[in-house]
């Protein structure tokens, strides 16, 4: 995991010629009570005049999947938040998921800031807990 994050380190200073700033936001802890109604979703907000460059999520069992530019993720119930330009950022959404979908989610996200040309990487980590629900109706 840290040589796929290095090499795309590696690749965005050589590549963009820019001096890029690693940024590490606090964990965010969320729970989610599983419905055919609800779904929930991960994201790290980003400046309404900077560009989203790479979203990458990675999985409770270690595996990185590209989710911006390029959507590479192979499961259907978790997908990329899009949205059009300026207002793309990274985020992550889950939609009809289970409990085995519970654990710590990463998200690292490459934005090039219009004010300074510089490029900033941020991680920011998920833990997020699926539960069923115990909610029933009562029928008359």
């Amino acid at each position: 995991m840290i040589g796929k994050i290095s090499i795309i380190l590696l690749a965005l200073f050589a590549c963009q010629g820019n001096c890029l700033t690693e940024i590490q936001l606090e964990d965010r802890h969320l729970y989610y009570i599983i419905h055919t109604h609800f779904s929930t979703a991960i994201s790290i907000p980003k400046n309404f005049w900077d560009t989203l460059s790479t979203c990458h999520v990675i999985f409770p069992n270690g595996v990185m999947f590209e989710a911006y530019p390029q959507y590479q993720i192979t499961n259907q119930n978790v997908f990329f938040l899009e949205a059009v330009q300026p207002f793309t950022s990274c985020g992550i959404g889950f939609r009809n998921i289970d409990t085995s979908f519970s654990g710590t989610y990463e998200l690292l996200s490459t934005v090039l800031h219009s004010a300074d040309n510089s490029v900033s990487l941020t991680r920011q980590r998920f833990h997020l807990t699926v539960t069923e629900s115990d909610f029933t109706m009562k029928e008359e």
